[in-house]
């Protein structure tokens, strides 16, 4: 979870989230998905369909 914590700190040390928030991202989704990573549970990436 440390290394998780870490990317988070980093990412609002450099005003990623705020960026992500204004661009309508749904940052506690985001974050949600960091923490299920960290816990180790495959996060599905959708792909774009053609």
């Amino acid at each position: 979870m440390k290394v998780a914590e870490a990317i988070v700190h980093e990412m609002d040390r450099q005003g990623v989230a705020d960026m992500l928030a204004d661009r309508g991202f749904k940052i506690m989704d985001l974050a949600k998905v960091v923490i299920r990573a960290a816990d180790g549970d495959v996060v599905p990436f959708r792909r774009p369909q053609s």
